[in-house]
C-alpha cells in the first residue's frame, strides 16, 4: 500500500497497536470531589456504581440529561479523601454546572484540580513492560498507585480499553519532563500525536467525545456497557435508558465497518444498503498492524448485525461488526 504524507502518523498509530505508544492527553480536565456524601451523590447521579468504588480504583461512567443523551463520559478514581473526576476539555462546561446544580443538602465540593497538571496514556500489547522497566509500579487492571518522580507524586492507573492495554499517567508539570524521558528510555516507545490516538481508538472502538458520543446520542446508541450498572437505583435519564434495554432497543447503533477500500472516508459519509441509507460514520483510520482500514458508524438497529455487507461513500464495500463492551477509561 502506497504512503502518503502521513507515513509517520501511521507509524505512531502502529506503536499504540503493534508495540508501546505514548500519547499526551492535551485535552484533559479534572475535578477533585470532597466532602462525605461525595460517592453517595455521584452514584445517584451517574450510570455507574460508585458507592461500592474502593479506595485505589477507578471506574468509567456517565452523566446523562433526562432524555438519556450523554452530557459527559467520567473516569472517577476514589483516593481515599476525595474522588479525581476526569473527562475533556469540551465536556468539563457542560458536566460541571449540572453535578453542583443538584448539590442542595449535599455534603459535596467540586473543586478544579491544579491547573499545571499533565496527562498521558500508555498504551499497547508492549505498555505493561515499559512501566515495568521505568520502575513506576504495577497497578492491578482497574487499580492506581502514586509513584514518585523528580520528587513529584505521579498517578499510574492500569486500565485496558476494549482489547487495547492501556495505563493512564497525571503528573505536575514540573516532573512532566522527567516521567517522559523516563517512559521515552523504557523500551520501543514512540510518543503518538492526536491523530494516531484517534486513529488507534477507531481500529478499537474505542468512542471519543465529540466524536462518538455528545448531547445527541442516546447512551443505548452508543454501546456503553462498561459504562453502567443496570441494577443500581435511579440516576438522571435511567427511566429511558432501562426501558430501551429491557423493553426494546435504540433506533441505532454504534458498529465497526472493515473496509474493502482504504480510501480515506470523512466523518459523515452515509452508510447504505442497496443505494439506501441505513446509517452514517463517525471516525475512520487506515490500515494499521495488518488491521484492515475501518469505519466507526451509526447505523439502523435492525442492520447492526455481525457480517453485513453495506456500502460507504467513497470507500466501497464493507462487512458491519457490532461493538463489544470491555473495561474502559
Amino acid at each position: 500500500m502506497a504512503r502518503d504524507d502521513s507515513y509517520p502518523i501511521h507509524k505512531e498509530a502502529e506503536a499504540l497497536i503493534r508495540a508501546a505508544g505514548l500519547h499526551r492527553r492535551e485535552r484533559h480536565a479534572a475535578l477533585r470531589v470532597t466532602g462525605g456524601d461525595r460517592l453517595d451523590y455521584l452514584h445517584r447521579m451517574l450510570t455507574q456504581s460508585v458507592n461500592g468504588l474502593a479506595v485505589g480504583q477507578a471506574t468509567y461512567a456517565c452523566l446523562l440529561n433526562p432524555k438519556g443523551r450523554i452530557l459527559g463520559d467520567l473516569l472517577l478514581w476514589n483516593a481515599d479523601d476525595h474522588l479525581r473526576l476526569e473527562t475533556t476539555r469540551e465536556a468539563l462546561p457542560i458536566v460541571r454546572p449540572v453535578l453542583e446544580r443538584y448539590v442542595i443538602m449535599d455534603d459535596v465540593v467540586f473543586e478544579d484540580v491544579q491547573p499545571d497538571e499533565r496527562a498521558w496514556v500508555l498504551a499497547g500489547p508492549d505498555a505493561l513492560g515499559v512501566i515495568v522497566e521505568a520502575g513506576l509500579g504495577t497497578p492491578v487492571e482497574g487499580g492506581f498507585c502514586e509513584t514518585e518522580v523528580e520528587g513529584a507524586t505521579v498517578l499510574l492507573l492500569r486500565n485496558t480499553r476494549r482489547g487495547l492495554p492501556c495505563f493512564e499517567l497525571r503528573a505536575p508539570e514540573a516532573a512532566a519532563a522527567a516521567l517522559e524521558a523516563r517512559l521515552l528510555d523504557s523500551g520501543d516507545v514512540r510518543l503518538a500525536g492526536p491523530r494516531a490516538w484517534a486513529w488507534a481508538c477507531a481500529q478499537y472502538g474505542i468512542p471519543l467525545f465529540g466524536r462518538e458520543l455528545g448531547d445527541e446520542i442516546f447512551f443505548n446508541e452508543a454501546g456503553l456497557e462498561e459504562a453502567i450498572t443496570w441494577g443500581k437505583g435511579c440516576f438522571p435519564g435511567q427511566e429511558p435508558v432501562v426501558m430501551a434495554k429491557h423493553r426494546g432497543h435504540p433506533p441505532r447503533l454504534l458498529v465497526a465497518i472493515d473496509l474493502e477500500n482504504e480510501t480515506r472516508v470523512e466523518r459523515g459519509a452515509e452508510v447504505s444498503i442497496d443505494q439506501v441509507s441505513v446509517g452514517t460514520v463517525t471516525a475512520w483510520a487506515p490500515t494499521l498492524a495488518h488491521r484492515p482500514a475501518r469505519a466507526l458508524a451509526y447505523v439502523r438497529h435492525k442492520e447492526a448485525v455481525e457480517g453485513r455487507r453495506v456500502q460507504v461513500v467513497g470507500a466501497g464495500s464493507g462487512t458491519v461488526h457490532p461493538l463489544t463492551a470491555g473495561a474502559a477509561s
